[in-house]
């Protein structure tokens, strides 16, 4: 395989490389962060499967819409998947879909990838609190962890959320306490479905270089954002912008900002439902806000249509480059601190 030298790309030159698919198809993003060392010890994760979206999302014969239906999937149905392909397009921005393990093809927009990785507990936890991710499908989040509880709330893979204690119910489970951040609700999830993340894997990524030598900009009518590092491209990914229709103007504003306040975690309310699945989404992560009315970047876990505009405002970002932007981008956020907010960050420009 021939390596990319992206201290000689263009931006031009980098879209094409994007586009054609030499800097990755699926995710169109980059590769996995690394787990820590110290916090690996688990199952093995099984990385090829999908949750569905939404329900009667259609599996069909071939990559092609006017194939055959096989058969119809259940919102929060869970899906093995063998490979992601270019077939047919299904909308007028996505041609790609997953080959499932029965022969039969969904399309992508429609799936939200995940794992099924069980985790080690932990049995101390800093009294400031730690972050964790949920890392299977869907996890149970109770109101009481005892064998009698009644009630949950569903917390869905990627999610991040603030652990504050450990509890251990009669039968020697043990969970997870978790504080919601917006009215500060207290819930217990198993602890072998959140990984808790070490200080190394919170650390900024080119922290070398300077601010002022760090910027994002972000193509609305292309649906990407790229961060340059002195004037150079170094990532690249889809998005989601706000959404505009007849009845309601949602768009992303553009002009130039800065990244001025950060939290890892944040539980956002919609009371203007512009999809049936984005109402109340708890542990939305890697929240990087650049607009004092609350417009940010983030990871997003409810749709997997990046290249289409979404959203209430924000900038929805797969999981993965949510968090790379998180890490990269200034103020740099101390990993026990739940928000920090800061007069200097890095610049983003929207066109």
């Amino acid at each position: 395989m021939k390596l990319i030298n992206q201290d000689k790309l263009s931006r031009r030159e980098f879209l094409h490389f994007f586009i054609s698919g030499t800097l990755g198809l699926a995710n169109l993003s980059l590769a996995p962060f690394h787990l820590s060392k110290k916090s690996s010890e688990g199952t093995p994760a099984v990385a090829c499967l999908g949750r569905v979206l939404f329900d009667d999302v259609t599996a069909f014969s071939e990559p092609d819409p006017q194939s055959a239906v096989r058969e119809a999937f259940s919102f929060n149905d869970v899906l093995n998947i063998t490979k992601i392909i270019q077939g047919k397009h299904y909308n007028h921005s996505n041609s790609l879909w997953y080959e499932l393990k029965n022969g039969t093809y969904v399309q992508t927009t429609n799936i939200q990838q995940v794992e099924n990785r069980l985790n080690e507990p932990r049995l101390e936890i800093n009294k400031r609190g730690e972050l964790a991710m949920i890392t299977v499908p869907y996890a149970q989040a109770w109101k009481s962890y005892r064998s009698n509880r009644k009630g949950y709330q569903l917390f869905y893979y990627g999610s991040n959320h603030w652990v504050i204690g450990i509890v251990e119910n009669e039968e020697g489970e043990i969970f997870y306490k978790i504080r919601e951040d917006r009215w500060a609700d207290l819930y217990t999830v198993s602890a072998r479905y959140m990984h808790i993340f070490h200080e190394d894997e919170l650390q900024p990524l080119s922290q070398q270089t300077p601010l002022e030598d760090k910027h994002i900009e972000v193509s609305i009518a292309e649906q990407l954002l790229i961060a340059y590092e002195t004037g150079k491209p170094v990532f690249l990914s889809r998005l989601s912008s706000g959404l505009l229709t007849e009845n309601k103007d949602l768009s992303t504003p553009r002009g130039e900002f800065k990244i001025n306040y950060k939290r890892p975690s944040r539980h956002m309310v919609h009371t203007d439902k512009v999809s049936i699945n984005d109402a109340e989404l708890y542990g939305v992560p890697w929240m990087s806000y650049f607009t004092d009315t609350g417009i940010a970047f983030h990871g997003t876990y409810w749709h997997n249509d990046f290249g289409t505009p979404h959203s209430h405002g924000c900038i929805n970002l797969p999981l993965n480059a949510a968090r790379w932007i998180y890490l990269w981008c200034q103020p740099v956020v101390p990993p026990l601190e739940k928000k920090f907010v800061s007069n200097f960050g890095t610049q983003v420009v929207i066109i």
